[in-house]
């Protein structure tokens, strides 16, 4: 019970430094009548990639949106096809160069813990790092792909290793 209240805590401060995180119907717009906090918009985002650079792209969209913070509305967060996929109705051409940027990375980002991903998985494809690959077929991350985007995943690294 402990820990549902303080994820409750933390969803209402996320709301309110991100109001975009507000689950909305996506027609209407209202929000609904037993929303409790329990949940927020950026929990659909897999483990790892919230941990590797969730709390970033958070704060650098917020950055983004400007005075258009209050009126974005997040339609669907969601992984495609080994990489993140952020929907929302409409934004600042700001707002979507860091989504996109983000979108990017989460190709070279494990989706399980958050590390580098070394592997992508075929099948089902998801980047995943050494610790996580376990017994999964997969492919190496060409070696010339990280050093090309390396700046960023180095940024996004320099407080998890």
């Amino acid at each position: 019970m402990k820990k549902i209240i303080e994820e409750i805590k933390r969803n209402k401060e996320l709301v309110k430094e991100y109001p975009f995180l507000l689950p909305r119907n996506r027609w209407t717009g209202e929000v609904p009548e037993d929303y409790d906090y329990s949940y927020t918009e950026i929990d659909a985002m897999p483990k790892g990639w919230r941990k590797a650079f969730g709390d970033q792209m958070l704060k650098e969209l917020k950055e983004a949106l400007g005075d258009f913070a209050d009126k974005y509305r997040i339609t669907q967060i969601k992984e495609k096809y080994g990489a993140l996929r952020w929907y929302d109705s409409g934004c600042t051409k700001e707002g979507h160069d860091v989504v996109n940027k983000y979108e990017q990375l989460s190709n070279y980002i494990c989706i399980k813990c958050g590390k580098p991903a070394t592997k992508v998985t075929t099948g089902w494809i998801s980047p995943l790092c050494d610790d996580c690959i376990g017994d999964r077929q997969y492919i190496e991350i060409d070696k010339k792909e990280l050093e090309e985007i390396g700046d960023l995943v180095n940024y996004v690294y320099k407080d998890i290793e």
